[in-house]
């Protein structure tokens, strides 16, 4: 790691630590009606303004990077309106989801106009010929960008869940940037890991910080446009290499539609407790090991989805360059999840006593 991603790393953690210390010693930034709902896994009101630590630590290492300031002052600028409206959404819980989706489609839009972020590809002709379009090309940008956003934080439910897979997704891209010489997304990534790894440490594994939909957006945009920047910048790189790096939320959200609209009959945007790492906590994880400590028990439940999200990182890496592997493995993970999420639903894992 180096003296930057060291500095955002401290910066992160000292910001967070303020937000610990408000919120426990004065009791700002709770909500009393924090622990209510069926995808409430905690005790008492917790903050959920971590993104703020976040983003205070990412924005500010970015005044210290000298190459590109154009391109870091467009990507800066772009993540303002969806940190905006999920941060407010974390103070006043009052946000329409319509305003939010509006909001994200406006970083989106930024980051387009000033940055040429874009998916027009998929390396298939058919789609291609559609996505040479600049209007459809934008269409599906925000599209792909705003699921990949709201999936990032459909996952952000237990005690470094979210934190944790969106660090591994990081680094995979610090990896790979550093094989191709790329250092611009090399220090991004790193920076935006650190300033992860400075909330974790007060997020996991005693839950004292929240990340909050403020820093789910922001996290999730923000890797999203680092891993397209990435490809965009060296073509070896194929945007699949970015999809199987979010194939576990992005399939997590699809997965949920089809079980709420198809399965169930109900709306897709009505919460349940049937995600699959909700279903992990409930019949996976044996409390009377931790005492019934039911923030310990929340806590082991991620790593459970850490590996499960390997089962993607990990071929990424390996065959970022090339496209059919990656949808190989893509296929791969969405029949892996599937099967486990079927057996906890029909109670067939035994474990010996």
């Amino acid at each position: 790691m180096d003296i930057l991603a060291l500095f955002n790393l401290i910066l992160s953690a000292t910001m967070a630590w303020i937000i610990v210390y408000l919120s426990s010693t004065y009791k700002w930034f709770l909500n009393e009606f924090d622990v209510q709902g069926v995808q409430k896994f905690h005790q008492a009101p917790v903050p959920r303004i971590g993104g703020i630590a976040i983003f205070i630590g990412f924005s500010l290492g970015l005044w210290f990077l000298h190459n590109d300031s154009e391109v870091l002052l467009a990507l800066w600028l772009s993540s303002l309106p969806l940190f905006f409206i999920g941060t407010y959404e974390d103070l006043s819980a009052n946000v329409p989801p319509l305003i939010r989706f509006l909001f994200i489609s406006l970083s989106i839009l930024i980051a387009f106009i000033l940055m040429d972020i874009k998916v027009d590809t998929l390396g298939f002709e058919f789609t291609d010929y559609f996505l040479s379009s600049s209007m459809v090309a934008l269409l599906f940008t925000i599209l792909v960008l705003g699921g990949v956003v709201n999936a990032v934080n459909i996952i952000d439910g237990y005690n470094g869940l979210m934190a944790g897979y969106s660090i591994l997704v990081l680094f995979a891209i610090a990896y790979v940037a550093n094989i191709l010489g790329d250092s611009l997304i090399l220090q991004l990534s790193l920076m935006l890991g650190s300033s992860l790894m400075g909330f974790f440490i007060f997020n996991f594994p005693f839950g004292k910080l929240f990340m909050g939909d403020g820093g789910a957006y922001f996290v999730g945009f923000m890797m999203a446009i680092i891993g397209l920047m990435l490809s965009t910048r060296n073509e070896e790189v194929s945007h699949w290499f970015i999809l199987l790096l979010f194939i576990y939320p992005l399939y997590e959200t699809v997965f949920s539609i089809y079980r709420k609209k198809i399965v169930r009959g109900t709306s897709p945007s009505q919460p349940d407790g049937y995600h699959l790492h909700m279903l992990i906590y409930k019949r996976l994880v044996k409390c009377k090991t931790f005492k019934n400590n039911k923030i310990m028990c929340n806590s082991v439940t991620s790593p459970f989805l850490w590996a499960l999200s390997l089962v993607g990182i990990i071929p990424a890496i390996i065959w970022f360059d090339n496209q059919t592997m990656l949808i190989v493995w893509a296929f791969v993970f969405m029949a892996i999840y599937t099967i486990i999420y079927r057996r906890i639903v029909h109670f067939k894992f035994k474990f010996k006593k």
